[in-house]
């Protein structure tokens, strides 16, 4: 065995033990992975990644694709070398904000676990819901008042709640309710980000007055894009969409 990918390849800890002794533990291939990247792509255990990271393997080096170690672990769903690399000080915030961090990468690939493990990202909200939660959730979603559902929206106090709704919530049952939900103090910048995508706010905003005016639903639904996005401009200057 030659190089770090053969190495990877075979997932024996003994070899990586061996290597580690020989080889630079932050040599790059061809396309800007390191070894520790190998090691996520290739689902090496926990005991072959700490091998690495004891020999000072550099932490926030991105590939070509801009990919870290720490994102390489959640796209291939490493759960124990997410705790490892967090152990070792992996950065899980980003000055491109919430959406630009691993917590993201995870909730965006329906990870609700690891992301969990990732909940000391500023902005980040909890996805797993607990069993106190749950029926809580249930229970919004299969409200049929809109007047009801508007009313125990405004109650919540929970960001938890109010971003599992966001996410589970009907589109076509009207933008009500997600006004409400914008409205509340406890409503995270990230269920704020996720309402607009969901809403698809620059189709609306997009729109011609002519096109919205004489309709109710559209008049809201062009409210709910025009606040949602002052909002999250107000709050995120650097904003990209």
């Amino acid at each position: 065995m030659t190089n770090w990918a053969e190495i990877a390849r075979t997932k024996n800890v003994h070899a990586v033990r061996t290597a580690a002794g020989e080889l630079d533990v932050n040599e790059k291939d061809e396309r800007g992975r390191t070894p520790l990247m190998l090691f996520m792509t290739y689902k090496l255990p926990p005991d072959a990644v700490e091998i690495l990271l004891e020999r000072g393997a550099e932490l926030e080096i991105e590939d070509k694709l801009g990919e870290t170690a720490l994102l390489k672990a959640i796209k291939f769903h490493q759960s124990g070398a997410v705790k490892l690399l967090l152990k070792y000080g992996a950065r899980i915030d980003s000055p491109r904000g919430i959406r630009a961090t691993p917590w993201n990468a995870a909730a965006v690939r329906g990870d609700r676990a690891l992301a969990d493990l990732l909940m000391d990202t500023r902005g980040a909200v909890r996805l797993t819901l607990t069993p106190e939660e749950q029926p809580v959730l249930d229970e919004l979603l299969a409200e049929e008042d809109a007047g009801r559902l508007v009313q125990a929206i405004r109650r919540l106090d929970s960001p938890v709640l109010l971003h599992a709704f966001v996410n589970h919530y009907n589109w076509d049952d009207g933008p009500q309710p997600m006004i409400a939900v914008m409205e509340n103090p406890a409503c995270a910048e990230i269920t704020l980000l996720d309402m607009y995508d969901l809403a698809d706010g620059d189709y609306w905003l997009d729109l011609r007055q002519e096109e919205y005016a004489d309709h109710e639903q559209k008049a809201l639904f062009r409210k709910l894009a025009e606040r949602l996005r002052a909002r999250l401009e107000a709050s995120m200057p650097e904003m990209e969409r």
